[in-house]
């Protein structure tokens, strides 16, 4: 089973589905993956779709900017690094729309990060384990649903 987001990486369905768990599969939730890398993003695609989630990919900065708008996604995963515009910018856009703003996960492999790196809700390192992305993105969208009950 492929435990880190490389290209030669992308599990089974079947097997990417169990890792999830039956809570993301029954809720389907709407994502939308901005990164610029086409293996990774590929790879994030494949696994989190057979997890049961709705995901949108974009491949650069301005185009997540877009889709984001278009999507009205509960969530977005999204390179910091990315030409066009930057991860870090667009996540202070996003967040800049206070209440209506999606869930933001950050994956980036800087060490260091802009002071408004604060406004994500997770930032992951690369290469993050897949596992490790399925089990943040459920608690994530967990804890939305309890909080807005």
């Amino acid at each position: 089973m492929p435990d880190r987001l490389e290209s030669d990486d992308v599990p089974p369905p079947d097997a990417a589905a169990g890792i999830a768990g039956d809570a993301v599969a029954v809720r389907r939730a709407r994502i939308v993956v901005a990164e610029d890398h086409a293996e990774m993003a590929d790879v994030l695609q494949t696994y989190l779709e057979a997890a049961g989630y709705e995901v949108h990919l974009a491949r650069d900065g301005v185009l997540a900017a877009s889709l984001i708008d278009s999507v009205r996604p509960t969530l977005v995963v999204m390179d910091a690094n990315m030409p066009g515009l930057s991860g870090w910018t667009l996540l202070s856009r996003l967040k800049g729309r206070g209440a209506a703003a999606p869930l933001v996960v950050m994956l980036t492999g800087d060490d260091d990060f802009p002071d408004d790196a604060a406004q994500a809700d997770v930032i992951l390192r690369k290469p993050a384990a897949l596992r490790r992305v399925a089990a943040v993105l459920a608690e994530l969208l967990d804890t939305r649903d309890r909080d807005q009950a």
